[in-house]
């Protein structure tokens, strides 16, 4: 598993949890980054990938299309652009 930072996308409604823009993670807790001093905003995360989406050590989009391929959320252009 690679260690990253990646910034967290915000919750869609009040019932949806932050999420990053990865498809397979587990985010390291502690880990929290913040970008107001009332922590309520909250800006980036530590998250472990899997190595067979990585390559040297970061998410590799060529290995997360083939991966998922077929789906649309992973395989498509401008996959991870936004990570």
């Amino acid at each position: 598993m690679a260690k990253i930072r990646v910034n967290v996308l915000p919750p869609d409604t009040d019932n949806v949890n932050y999420h990053v823009h990865l498809p397979t993670y587990l985010m390291i807790a502690g880990t929290e980054e913040y970008s107001d001093p009332e922590k309520t905003k909250l800006k980036s995360v530590i998250v472990e990938v899997p190595d067979d989406e990585c390559t040297e050590g970061k998410p590799d989009k060529d290995k997360i299309r083939a991966k998922y391929r077929g789906q649309p959320r992973w395989d498509r252009e401008g996959v991870l652009s936004d990570v």
